[in-house]
């Protein structure tokens, strides 16, 4: 198949776990033989790959760059026709339903979650819930929000209804849009996301220890992703302060970036127990291996808001598994069954310090159980999240709609 794929593509980045999402599925659809076309800002790694044509625009700001993608989208459907084109961006299935329908014989949009759910959980944070006082101008900031979001729904109710089939990464994702948004059932397909199996893979701990210079002798535990509101790193935060009494040289590894990470600094101080993190900030994708492979045990602390409603397809789950580490992980549609069905983790009851800090310790007081879980964690992922497995359900989507407008 020829494939447009439009969408904003950067230089990778652990922050944005969307785009290593994007990459990842452009690089698999690629190997698969099919023809992609993407547009990409600053160096990737895409120019080197077969199959995939890369079209460069100037940097910019979210709003010039959208313009620059879809103006140059516009000049290269003016030559060519495509067999799919493939989004995860709104704003560019609203405009390609408008405006491309006759260049591309299907539009597939795909959906990883709620827009206005995570920007409900967003302007709570910004304005100061949990962590800061109130904002003056909180009418004007509720207005602001209130008018950005319907404008928001509305282009994605647009860019849904444009689509001739919708993926979303969740079966709560597709139950939400059959119930609020009104779409018929049989035009969503759910395909979960995955791991790139090739890149996180089990390494020799020492190694990699040595390599980021920690500590060869005592635990650590990690958290990777983005610091962002649904996350609930502050809960494993809180939960340290229960886990250091019985294990003092236990480490805590934050890895990554986000909006919450001044907030989750500042709690760490006022807990006394500062010392004992290490925030990384952003990391390059391709080193995020070795932070996961120097820890002993990694977690995923997700809080019920956003998360509970739509389920999740977490990432930062899979390439832990896919490390062979053992997983302590709230008890979440998604990421309860991913556990239970592998056998690689323990569940806790989520935004409860109390039974995040118990999971943390009964691993960390059985390193045979830590052993078992992780190896049967990545045996699981191998066979079953790859990211070419998960090409291959989208590719399956894309070719089952081609065959149907013929």
């Amino acid at each position: 198949m020829k494939i447009l794929f439009l969408d904003i593509v950067r230089p990778l980045s652990l922050a944005d776990g969307s785009l290593i999402h994007r990459y990842e599925l452009v690089s698999n659809l690629a190997r698969l033989d099919n023809e992609i076309h993407i547009f990409t800002v600053g160096h990737t790694s895409f120019s080197s790959m077969v199959n995939v044509h890369s079209h460069y625009v100037p940097p910019g700001n979210f709003f010039s760059l959208t313009l620059s993608y879809f103006r140059n989208s516009i000049y290269l459907l003016g030559s060519e026709t495509f067999d799919v084109l493939y989004t995860r961006n709104p704003n560019f299935g609203f405009l390609a339903g408008l405006f491309c329908k006759s260049k591309c014989k299907r539009i597939v949009y795909e959906l990883n979650g709620i827009p206005e759910d995570e920007k409900n959980l967003l302007r709570e944070k910004s304005e100061g819930n949990k962590f800061s006082h109130p904002r003056k101008g909180s009418n004007f900031s509720n207005r602001y929000f209130s008018t950005h979001a319907r404008l928001k729904l509305f282009i994605l109710k647009k860019a849904l209804g444009f689509s001739d089939k919708i993926i979303s990464v969740t079966p709560g994702i597709k139950a939400n849009l059959e119930k609020d948004y009104k779409i018929p059932g049989e035009k969503i397909v759910v395909v979960s996301n995955g791991a790139n199996t090739s890149l996180f893979r089990p390494l020799e701990q020492e190694t990699c220890r040595r390599e980021l210079g920690l500590d060869l002798e005592i635990p650590f535990v990690c958290f990777v992703g983005n610091l962002a509101p649904w996350q609930g790193v502050e809960y494993l935060i809180k939960a340290a302060s229960s886990v250091l009494p019985r294990f003092p040289e236990c480490r805590f590894l934050i890895v990554g970036d986000g909006a919450m990470k001044n907030d989750l600094m500042k709690l760490s101080r006022e807990l006394g127990i500062e010392d004992r993190f290490i925030f990384t900030g952003v990391i390059a994708y391709d080193r995020v291996p070795l932070y996961i492979n120097a820890s002993d045990i990694c977690t995923a602390p997700f809080i019920f808001a956003r998360n509970a409603k739509i389920g999740l397809s977490p990432l930062k789950l899979y390439e832990y598994m896919a490390c062979g580490k053992p997983v302590v992980a709230s008890n979440i549609s998604g990421v309860s069954d991913v556990l239970e069905a592998s056998g690689g983790g323990v569940p806790v009851f989520p935004e409860n310090q109390g039974a995040l800090a118990e999971g943390i310790l009964k691993l960390l007081e059985n390193p045979d159980l830590r052993m078992k879980l992780g190896s049967k964690g990545l045996s699981y992922v191998i066979e079953n999240y790859s990211w070419y497995s998960v090409a291959k359900k989208v590719n399956e989507v894309c070719k089952l709609e081609i065959e149907a407008k013929k």
